[in-house]
Formats: structure tokens, sequence, C-alpha cells
């Protein structure tokens, strides 16, 4: 966001770099973050997979309350430039 470069995520920035070890870092500490921005949640397992076209990412969260974890997966396509996701 313009003038707001906290609010948001720069995951777009990160699925045109080299799919390697250290963009998989970059993006691990972008999305813990993002989700440190939301003091309901925390992060219990982040996975990475480089894809054909873009990036698929598996987001274990927990909720503060110490509910039952619950599985996102993000998938960034970086030819339709849209993220979609489903929780499992």
């Amino acid at each position: 966001m313009p003038g707001r470069p906290e609010v948001g995520t720069a995951m777009w920035n990160l699925i045109y770099e080299p799919q390697n070890a250290a963009t998989a870092q970059q993006i691990n500490q972008e999305l813990q973050r993002v989700v440190a921005q939301d003091p309901r949640i925390s992060i219990s397992d982040i996975n990475v997979f480089a894809q054909e076209n873009g990036i698929l990412i598996e987001l274990e969260v927990d909720t503060v309350s110490g509910q039952n974890a619950e599985l996102l997966t993000v998938f960034f396509d970086n030819q339709t430039q849209r993220a979609a996701f489903s929780d499992v």
C-alpha cells in the first residue's frame, strides 16, 4: 500500500526471484512478518514449494487461544498474478 509499506505483503516481488533456499527463506520471513500483524494467530509450520507457474505455500496456523491448528494452502500464480487458497 503506498505510504504504508507495513500493510500488505511483498510476496508478489518474491515469486519472480530464482526459486532457491535464499528465496524460500525470504518468503518464510515475509509470511512471519505478515502473520505477526494479527495477534489472534501464530504460525506452527511453513512449507514452500516451487511450482512451474508460481509458488505453493502450506501455512499451518494456530489460534492464540490454543485451539486446533489449521492448514492453509496458498498458490501464488505468476502467470495470472493471482493467489488462490484452500483450507485443507
